[in-house]
């Protein structure tokens, strides 16, 4: 035989037995366990946009869904557009719904996970400059569900069928652990790059990044932390770093090792935690689900199935050559900070983009130059006397407190130059029209910020910067912008300002009222 022929030979053999590496079979019933996992917390995901479309999604809300547009048109790619009524935006959310409780189901699961999966990416697309890290795992999650072999040895159809019995044939099965393998790879990638990017910030190396998070809008409990707090919050940033680091390297290690038990430890303690300070919850307990995945062979084990080797399919199946390339382009794109390496990374984000997969594992690690920690103030005038309200004029949550980031220079998300005072304008024309919506009875109103960096040297907080946020007047035509902070330039039609920096933040009670000077 010649040698280039044995030479082909040989690594067709190699290759053959990669592929049936790859594709050896693996137990069925923690997937499905994973299936339902996911399609609960699916429904959940939806719903919390449906409570969310009145402010984000919704013609009317704080959003310019046409200037979004123009400003990010590959957002175009998507079921929703600003020529549709808000009906079917809301009809399209409640499909997720449906979608992800049928995939818990495990009715038509890969389908139902492919429709979520259109619908989540839509809606991320629709509001662009406020979607944040649940919003990038939840459509990853939906993807993959869409690829993995779910819904094969366990649903609602099979116990139609089967009754009891299909719980039996769901721990006896076995399913082609390819697409298993890659999506386990995508998960190990997002904890590796997150964990390893924290290594070049300052405030990760001091011990001071989990006190500034937890200070931002973002945390459930920002006026809770004080600087006598660094103390316990010192170690616990260097140990949720390190713990970041581990966790994938933990969890791949082969059954009976006492290493990878403290991997889930790690790994619970880390996601729990998060859920528990921030309010980023789907995402969190979404990885914290990949457990049934690491710990399948044990779960098998419980339920009393021994993993036998199993039969690799013949060839490497459809689905796992898709798998294998999105894991190779999100390889390819996380390289694009890294020189000389990234040489194809610009068109590997491109593409990701194009096909609707918002993935960018740097989690945190900007929390040194991306911070701030404010508080509003709104005055409003009734045309007799002039009172401070109770109530913030922007909506809750995380989104609103990314959208109140955006008047502030602080950005997650690249806007373009061009459209950055416009996209400002639009926000304040939005809740100046919104306020006098809701309070038909006022005149003339001025929301006002402080704000501030949270650094070491500024840990309790005390320089706060006074800022206009915006000022307007209520008229029958629509509000009048006054003043705002992405223009010095002041109406006409306006007068004199409302209320000056030193009234705004003066130590009054909110029921308090004065007259007007």
């Amino acid at each position: 035989m010649s040698r280039p022929l044995r030479d082909r030979e040989e690594a067709q053999s190699l290759l053959a037995r990669l592929r049936d590496r790859l594709e050896r079979p693996v137990p069925a019933l923690p997937l499905e366990l994973f299936r339902i996992a996911s399609g609960v917390l699916g429904v959940a995901y939806f719903l919390r946009l449906l409570s969310e479309f009145p402010s984000f999604g919704a013609s009317d809300g704080f959003l310019d869904h046409r200037l979004l547009e123009r400003m990010y048109p590959f957002t175009r790619l998507s079921l929703f557009h600003s020529f549709l009524p808000d009906s079917l935006f809301v009809a399209a959310l409640a499909l997720g719904a449906v979608a992800s409780f049928l995939l818990a189901l495990g009715w038509h699961a890969r389908a139902c996970a492919f429709l979520a999966f259109a619908v989540a990416v839509s809606e991320y697309r629709w509001h662009f400059p406020v979607m944040y890290v649940d919003d990038a795992l939840m459509h990853l999650l939906f993807f993959w569900l869409a690829l993995l072999p779910v819904g094969r040895a366990f649903g609602v159809s099979h116990w139609l069928r089967q009754g009891r019995a299909s719980w039996t044939s769901a721990v006896e099965a076995t399913v082609p652990g390819g697409v298993l393998r890659c999506f386990l790879a995508n998960v190990c990638l997002l904890y590796l790059v997150a964990g390893l990017w924290k290594l070049e910030s300052p405030f990760w190396q001091e011990g001071f990044a989990l006190y500034a998070i937890f200070r931002l809008p973002i945390a459930r409990f920002p006026d809770f932390w004080t600087p006598e707090h660094l103390r316990l919050l010192e170690p616990l940033t260097h140990a949720a770093l390190w713990s970041e680091v581990a966790i994938p390297i933990l969890l791949l290690l082969p059954r009976g090792s006492g290493l990878k038990w403290l991997g889930l430890f790690l790994q619970a303690a880390f996601h729990l935690g998060i859920v528990f300070a921030l309010r980023i919850p789907f995402a969190n307990l979404a990885c914290l689900a990949t457990a049934l995945l690491f710990f399948r062979e044990e779960i098998a084990g419980f339920f009393g199935r021994k993993v036998a080797p199993g039969r690799p399919p013949a060839r490497l199946l459809p689905t796992t050559g898709v798998a294998l390339g999105f894991l190779a382009l999100l390889s390819v794109a996380m390289t694009r900070r890294l020189e000389p390496v990234n040489v194809f990374a610009h068109e590997a984000v491109v593409t990701l983009w194009v096909l609707g997969f918002a993935q960018d594992y740097q989690l945190f690690n900007w929390i040194d130059k991306k911070n701030f920690y404010g508080r509003n103030v709104v005055w409003s005038f009734d045309g007799r006397r002039l009172r401070r309200i109770p109530e913030d004029v922007f909506p809750g949550g995380l989104r609103g407190a990314l959208l109140q980031a955006h008047l502030h220079d602080v950005r997650w998300l690249r806007v373009p130059a061009e459209y950055r005072q416009d996209f400002k304008k639009s926000i304040l024309q939005r809740v100046a029209r919104r306020f006098c919506r809701g309070h038909p009875g006022e005149r003339h109103a001025a929301v006002w910020a402080a704000v501030q960096r949270i650094t070491p040297e500024n840990a309790d907080l005390s320089r706060p910067e006074p800022r206009l946020v915006v000022e307007f007047l209520c008229t029958p035509g629509g509000p009048v912008l006054c003043e705002t902070l992405a223009s010095t330039f002041r109406s006409e039609r306006c007068g004199p300002p409302l209320v000056t920096a030193e009234e705004a933040f003066a130590p009054r009670k909110a029921s308090l009222v004065t007259e007007h000077p």
